[in-house]
């Protein structure tokens, strides 16, 4: 009796249960993700409104194809989807029973596909230009949806466009480069699910920025040898990028080439003394460029003639003279070396109030006092010949007297000068002023006089302008 007591009482409340939902609308609601990466595993959730035993749940795909079911046994209803190349589209959650079946709204799944194999490529190709030229790098991927570029110089990164670099998607773009943009460049492409990137780096790609190359210039200097005097002549471009061939020429004939991963070449040739062996230029020639020196006489003339010294005070801005630049020439001679006496002792190359520069031809006072003024002279001979004999020059006199008495000088001819413009000017009034009046007399009307009072104003401003000018000159000197 028990036992179908029991019975019926179930069968009575599942009637119930059926009657009291048989009309109504269950609520379904599927979540799960936007974005999903190839070969990862997502999970959908179907959430009813309210839980009705027994009924089965379903998660369908927009073909139609149900690609899994469970019992609707707890809340949320839990799906795992593992995802493929065919899994990109919009899934739905579908709850049957024998009464009724109801359908979740939409949830659409994009497929990321992780980036893979990115490389650059540049034009031009090979990545190697001039200063000035432009170029263009761009950043592939081999595989991959929905790719982010990140780029890098010199292991730096480029965030943003800038004046160096202009950024577009997978372009970098240079319009002028310089040295500066030279280095190397690489990109890294990336995929973004909310905490989870992917990521895929190039390799390196080195952009050579080639300088322009200047007009070399072609010296020589002399030495001895076994075989006698020879000429090292060094051919040299100040800027450009190796590898240069340098070429020399002696009268236009070719003598020797040699290419160097350097800016400058040696050559040597041998050379007799006092003879003129010709005229010297060098070329110097890259893929781009062919450039040629200034000639040079290949011509050693020993030192002869006379020995000089030109003497030139140093001004500083407070009109004193502290000090004295000498210079020693000589009127004959390619390689003289030269030295320098104060009331007959030699000076020695660095002192405290001296210094010798270029090569021992020029000697600077660097503060004429009592104990370096006195009588100065130079000496020059033959640097490659140790037995030739001193050129002299005659003696030159430095002292405060003399400077005192050129700034006297200065002095009075700024003075005279004043006085100049003084009685021009007046000369000019006054002859104006006589040719007026000459006019004014002989005219019916004022139109003369009134053009020569005119110019009269003009020449007194003007003079007085000039008068202005002398006097401030004067002024700063006696300052």
């Amino acid at each position: 009796m028990g036992e179908s007591a029991f019975l019926l009482l179930m069968q009575l409340l599942l009637a119930a249960l059926v009657t009291k939902t048989g009309g109504a609308t269950l609520r379904l609601e599927l979540t799960g993700p936007s974005k999903a990466y190839l070969k990862s595993t997502v999970m959908f959730q179907c959430k009813l409104s309210e839980l009705i035993f027994p009924r089965s749940c379903d998660l369908i795909k927009d073909s139609g194809d149900v690609l899994d079911t469970k019992l609707c046994e707890s809340q949320p209803v839990t799906f795992y989807l593992k995802v493929d190349d065919r899994s990109e589209g919009e899934y739905f959650c579908r709850v049957r029973t024998k009464e009724q079946t109801e359908t979740s709204n939409a949830v659409k799944l994009q497929v990321v596909i992780p980036v893979q194999g990115t490389h650059l490529a540049s034009e031009p190709s090979p990545p190697i230009i001039y200063e000035g030229a432009g170029f263009t790098l761009r950043c592939h991927v081999r595989r991959g949806t929905l790719p982010t570029y990140v780029w890098y110089h010199n292991k730096q990164l480029v965030a943003t466009s800038t004046p160096l670099h202009r950024l577009s998607g997978s372009t970098l773009t240079v319009e002028q480069a310089s040295e500066r943009h030279a280095g190397t460049y690489s990109c890294e492409a990336q995929n973004y699910i909310k905490d989870h990137t992917r990521h895929s780096s190039s390799r390196d790609i080195t952009i050579v920025v080639k300088k322009y190359l200047s007009a070399p210039r072609l010296s020589f200097r002399l030495y001895h040898d076994d075989s006698g005097y020879r000429a090292n002549i060094s051919c040299r471009s100040e800027r450009g990028t190796p590898p240069v061939t340098f070429q020399l020429l002696l009268d236009g004939k070719h003598m020797e080439a040699k290419q160097v991963y350097l800016l400058e070449a040696f050559f040597t040739l041998p050379v007799t003394v006092g003879l003129d062996m010709g005229v010297l230029r060098c070329s110097a020639q890259t893929d781009m460029h062919h450039l040629l020196s200034d000639p040079v006489d290949l011509e050693v003339a020993p030192v002869g003639g006379t020995a000089y010294i030109h003497m030139q005070y140093l001004w500083r801005t407070e009109s004193v003279l502290p000090a004295a630049l000498l210079q020693c020439n000589v009127t004959r001679g390619t390689f003289p070396i030269f030295s320098w006496s104060f009331n007959h002792s030699p000076v020695p190359p660095e002192g405290e109030s001296h210094a010798i520069i270029s090569h021992g031809s020029k000697l600077i006072l660097i503060d004429i006092n009592t104990g370096n003024s006195g009588y100065y002279s130079c000496r020059a001979r033959d640097s490659f010949n140790s037995s030739s004999s001193w050129l002299e020059s005659k003696e030159v006199m430095v002292n405060e007297t003399g400077i005192g008495a050129t700034y006297v000088e200065v002095i009075a001819v700024a003075f005279y000068c004043f006085l100049l413009v003084i009685i021009v000017g007046g000369a000019c009034c006054l002859l104006s002023t006589i040719k007026c009046r000459r006019d004014h007399d002989t005219s019916p009307n004022d139109q003369h006089m009134d053009i020569c009072e005119q110019t009269n104003r003009e020449t007194e401003t003007m003079s007085e302008a000039q008068v202005e000018e002398m006097e401030t000159v004067i002024m700063e000197k006696e300052v």
